[in-house]
C-alpha cells in the first residue's frame, strides 16, 4: 500500500474517532439534560396539580375528569391518586407507548427517572396522594434522532478528509516522486542531481543526494581528466599533440584488420633539413617549427572525417585514413599548405618530401610504412620533387565510387532484400556470452561477398541513406530476437541518432520484441560526444523501452567519460588501437587499469575491442576488463582466470 494511501487512512481514522468521541459527550449530555428536565417535571406538574385539586370540591367525578385531562395533555406514563390507606383511587396509564428509537438504544440510554409525588388536601384531612410520571419515548426519540444526525455528519466529514487529504497529500508529498527517482537513479550509479523541493526534510535529503552525486561526478571527471592526461604522455607526441608513433602505428594496424575497413589512405611527409635547422637555429626554435608544421596538418586534414595524425620520428609526420579518399588530392593539399607555411618563415626554409598511397583490408602496416620510408629515402637527393607516389594506380577510384550507381545498388540490395546482419560474440568472464555485435553486411557485388559496412557507409552517408540502413538493421536484430534466445547488438550512426523517424521506428519495434533488455544499441565515440544532448536523449529513450545502450570505439575523449556519469550507460567498448599488445606496455596497462575503475565507479561494464592473442586477454583480464571482443574472441573462450 502507497505511503500516501496509508497516511489518507490514517487521518481518517483519526478523524472519525474525534468525531466518535464528540458524538458520545454530545449524546450522554442530551441523555443527563432530559432525564433532568422530565424529572422536574414530574415534581413540578405532580404539585400544580395536587395544589389545584386541593383546592376543589372532592367528588369523584370532578377530580377524574382533571386527572384525564392533565394525562391527555403532558405525555405520562402513569398518573395516579392514592387514598392515605394505600389504595388506588383513580389511575391513568399508557400501556402502549409508541417509539421510534430502537429498543436496544432505549437500553443503551436508559432515562432512569422518579415519580413526581405530592399531597391532595381535603380542608385540614390529606385526601390521597398524586403520583407523575412522564412518558420517556420522547426523550428517546430524540436523542436517536440527534445521534443519528451526528452519526451520518461524522461520516460524510471523514468521507471528505479522506478525498480532500488525498489532493493535499499528493501535492505536498509530490518532490517525494522525484526523490525516489533520484535515489532509484543512485541505485543504478546514475549520479543525477535534482531542484532542491520546498519542503525541509525532502531539502535536506535531496541536499544530501545531490552532494553524493556532485562528488561522484568530481570524483570521476577528475579521474578522467588525470587518465586523459596520462594518455597523453603515453601516446601522444609532446611537442605537437599528435599521436606517438606506437599509437599511430596500433591505430592503422588496427583499422586494416577491422572487418568493416575496405580502403583508406597513408600519408607520410618528412622534413629533410631537420638537423640543419636545429643545429643552426637550435632546439627551442626547432620545436617550434615542428608544432606548426603538426598543427597545419592536422588543421588541413580537419576537414576530412576518420583521419588520424601523428608525429612517427623527429621529422616524419603520418595520416592516415579509415576512409575511401583520393590520396593523391590529399597529398596535393598538403604540399600546398606546407609550401604555405615555408614562405612564411624568414630565418631559414625547411625541405620537405611527401608520400602517399592507398591502402585497403589485410594490408600489413609495417611492410606499408617499410616501402615509403624506401620511397622516402630515394628522395633524398631529389630536393625538387616533393611528392612521390607510390602506387599511381590507386589514384583511379572504382566504378562505385559514383553515388548514382551507389544509390542503384543500395535501393536494389533493399529491395531485394540482400541484407544481413553478422554476428561477433563479445565474452565475458567464466565462459558467458554478454552479446553479439550485429553489424550490417549488403550483398551488391556478383557473386558471395558481402560488403562489411566499412565498404559503404561513406557513400550511405552522402546519399542520406544511413538511416535507411539502420532502421533496416534494427528490424532485422528484432526478427532475429524473436527466433533465438540470444542478446544481440547493433550500431546506430549519428544521423540515426539525431533522427526522429529512426526513434519512431524504434519505439514501434521494441513494443513487439520479448525482453527488451536482450537488444543493445551502440553508438561511436565520436558521434555520442559531437553531439552530446542528443546522445543524452538517445539514451534515455532507450533505457526507458527496456534495452541496454553503449558507446564503441572510445579511445580519444577519454577526457569526457566524466560526462557520462548521468546517463546510465551499460557498457563501454574501448578501441582496439589502446589495446593492441597491452601485454607489451605497462603503461597502457596503467591507462587501462584506470579507465576499468572509473567506468565501473559509473556502474558501466567496460570491454575491450580488437583482442588477437592470449597474451593480450591475460593482461585485459589483470587491469579488470569485464568482457571481451576481437578476432581471437569465441564463443568457447575462457576468460577470467587468473
Amino acid at each position: 500500500m502507497s505511503l500516501i494511501k496509508q497516511i489518507r487512512i490514517a487521518i481518517s481514522a483519526i478523524i472519525l474517532m474525534v468525531a466518535a468521541g464528540c458524538l458520545f459527550l454530545g449524546v450522554y449530555n442530551d441523555h443527563r439534560y432530559m432525564a433532568e428536565q422530565l424529572q422536574k417535571k414530574n415534581n413540578d406538574n405532580a404539585n400544580g396539580l395536587a395544589i389545584t385539586l386541593s383546592n376543589i370540591q372532592k367528588d369523584n367525578v370532578t377530580v377524574e375528569l382533571i386527572v384525564s385531562a392533565q394525562f391527555d395533555m403532558g405525555h405520562y406514563r402513569r398518573i395516579a391518586i392514592v387514598s392515605p390507606d394505600n389504595k388506588t383511587m383513580i389511575e391513568r396509564v399508557n400501556r402502549a407507548p409508541h417509539s421510534e428509537a430502537p429498543s436496544w438504544f432505549q437500553s443503551l440510554l436508559s432515562i432512569e427517572i422518579q415519580p413526581g409525588v405530592a399531597n391532595i388536601q381535603s380542608g385540614w384531612q390529606q385526601y390521597g396522594t398524586l403520583i407523575m410520571e412522564s412518558e420517556p419515548s420522547l426523550a428517546y426519540d430524540q436523542l436517536w434522532e440527534t445521534s443519528r444526525h451526528a452519526l451520518l455528519w461524522t461520516l460524510l466529514v471523514a468521507l471528505l478528509s479522506y478525498a480532500i487529504s488525498g489532493v493535499w497529500l499528493k501535492k505536498i508529498l509530490r518532490p517525494l516522486d522525484e526523490v525516489i527517482g533520484q535515489a532509484e537513479a543512485l541505485g543504478e550509479r546514475k549520479y543525477i542531481t535534482i531542484a532542491e523541493p520546498e519542503t525541509e526534510e525532502f531539502k535536506k535529503l535531496v541536499r544530501t543526494m545531490n552532494t553524493l552525486s556532485e562528488r561522484v561526478k568530481s570524483m570521476v571527471t577528475a579521474e578522467s581528466e588525470r587518465l586523459n592526461t596520462f594518455n597523453q604522455q603515453i601516446n601522444y607526441d609532446e611537442v605537437t599533440g599528435l599521436m606517438n608513433q606506437s599509437h599511430f602505428t596500433n591505430t592503422a594496424s588496427v583499422a586494416l584488420k577491422n572487418d568493416s575497413f575496405v580502403e583508406g589512405m597513408l600519408i607520410l611527409v618528412q622534413m629533410r633539413n631537420l638537423s640543419d635547422i636545429d643545429r643552426q637555429m637550435g632546439y627551442s626554435v626547432t620545436n617550434q617549427l615542428i608544432k606548426k608544421i603538426g598543427d597545419a596538418l592536422l588543421q588541413q586534414m580537419a576537414h576530412y572525417p576518420d583521419v588520424v595524425c601523428g608525429r612517427l620520428a623527429g621529422g616524419v609526420f603520418g595520416i592516415f585514413s579509415r576512409q575511401p579518399v583520393d590520396d593523391f588530392a590529399v597529398a596535393t593539399e598538403l604540399k600546398l599548405v606546407l609550401e604555405k607555411l615555408n614562405a612564411a618563415q624568414q630565418m631559414l626554409q625547411f625541405q620537405f618530401v611527401v608520400t602517399h598511397t592507398k591502402t585497403k583490408k589485410g594490408d600489413d602496416f609495417a611492410d606499408i610504412y617499410r616501402v615509403m620510408q624506401f620511397i622516402l629515402d630515394l628522395a633524398e637527393d631529389q630536393a625538387a620533387l616533393p611528392m612521390r607516389v607510390m602506387n599511381a594506380n590507386s589514384i583511379v577510384t572504382s566504378r562505385k565510387n559514383y553515388l548514382n550507381q551507389w544509390k542503384q545498388q543500395f535501393l536494389q540490395a533493399i529491395e531485394q532484400k540482400q541484407i544481413k546482419l553478422a554476428c561477433y560474440p563479445v565474452m565475458q568472464r567464466h565462459q558467458q556470452l554478454f552479446h553479439y555485435e550485429c553489424p550490417l553486411r549488403l550483398h551488391i557485388d556478383e557473386g558471395d561477398q558481402w560488403l562489411a559496412a566499412g565498404a559503404f557507409i561513406d557513400w550511405a552517408s552522402q546519399l542520406d541513406m544511413i538511416k535507411t540502413l539502420d532502421g533496416l538493421a534494427l528490424e532485422y536484430a528484432v526478427d532475429m530476437l524473436a527466433k533465438s534466445n540470444a542478446n544481440l547488438s547493433v550500431n546506430v550512426s549519428a544521423a540515426a541518432m539525431r533522427s526522429d523517424d529512426y526513434r519512431d521506428k524504434l519505439q514501434a519495434l521494441i513494443l513487439s520484441v520479448n525482453q527488451p533488455a536482450r537488444l543493445s544499441f551502440e553508438v561511436a565515440e565520436e558521434a555520442a560526444f559531437s553531439d552530446f544532448i542528443k546522445f543524452r536523449e538517445f539514451v534515455h529513450l532507450v533505457k526507458s523501452l527496456g534495452c541496454m545502450v553503449g558507446m564503441e570505439h572510445v579511445a580519444t575523449r577519454l577526457a569526457q567519460l566524466g560526462d557520462l556519469h548521468e546517463l546510465g550507460l551499460d557498457y563501454i567498448k574501448f578501441d582496439a588501437s589502446l589495446i593492441r599488445d597491452i601485454h607489451l606496455r605497462p603503461q597502457q596497462q596503467s591507462l587501462m587499469r584506470g579507465l576499468c575503475m572509473m567506468v565501473r565507479t559509473m556502474g558501466i561494464v567496460p570491454i575491450a575491442e580488437g583482442v588477437q592473442d592470449q597474451q593480450e586477454l591475460d593482461s585485459l583480464n589483470a587491469v579488470g576488463i569485464e568482457a571481451v571482443t576481437g578476432p581471437y574472441v569465441q564463443e568457447s573462450l575462457s576468460f577470467g582466470e587468473l
